[in-house]
């Protein structure tokens, strides 16, 4: 009875996410495009806390005057 447990065909690739047929995963080669977008996919959070970070860093005393600078310095 236990030896009827559903065996995966597939898996996915660990450098860029692609779904691998098990019988071909050494002939795999990563696309460069597809491995940046897995990349991000898996930096999402990360990228998401820096654009609130930076927001509020923007809004403190030291980030308007940085802005401030940087706008007079052009």
């Amino acid at each position: 009875m236990f030896g009827a447990f559903f065996q995966p065909t597939h898996m996915a690739c660990s450098d860029c996410g692609e779904s691998v047929e098990l019988a071909f995963v050494d002939a795999h080669a990563c696309d460069a495009e597809r491995r940046v977008d897995f990349g991000m996919f898996q930096l999402r959070h990360e990228i998401a806390a820096f654009e609130l970070d930076f927001d509020a860093w923007l809004g403190s005393a030291q980030g308007r005057f940085a802005a401030w600078l940087a706008w007079r310095s052009r």
